[in-house]
């Protein structure tokens, strides 16, 4: 899967890990109506994991790997700060639960991006950017 990932430029992945901050943003705070189907216990907090491990996944393409505790302290405030927010508006609550959903999926997605024994394509790239 990884293999994948790698040939995917650098500059695409960085606009696609604002994309999905942006895309996490709007369905957080933005009031939305769930299909009956689609509800099922704890779903919500499913959803949650997977977008937050999606975008440490995105982040750790578009940055080097010296940057990847930044990048999750980083997106577990993100979390922490849509969750207040959300307090703020008629239609949505805060909730402990989906902050510990968030961070469950950055931790977890964090964990498996460092056990992976691939060198570090980005510290590597010609340009040396991170």
């Amino acid at each position: 899967m990884f293999t994948l990932l790698d040939k995917l430029p650098r500059p695409l992945w960085v606009g696609l890990s604002w994309l999905g901050v942006g895309i996490v943003l709007m369905l957080s705070l933005l009031p939305l109506t769930v299909p009956e189907q689609l509800e099922f216990w704890n779903a919500d907090k499913l959803v949650h994991m997977t977008m937050y491990a999606s975008l440490m996944l995105s982040f750790s393409r578009a940055y080097a790997r010296r940057r990847w505790l930044a990048i999750a302290i980083a997106l577990g405030s993100l979390g922490l700060g849509i969750e207040y927010l959300q307090s703020l508006t008629p239609d949505r609550s805060a909730s402990l639960l989906d902050e510990t959903a968030n961070l469950a999926g950055i931790s977890i997605m964090l964990l498996l991006l460092l056990l992976r024994r691939a060198p570090d394509t980005v510290a590597s790239s010609p340009s040396g950017q991170p």
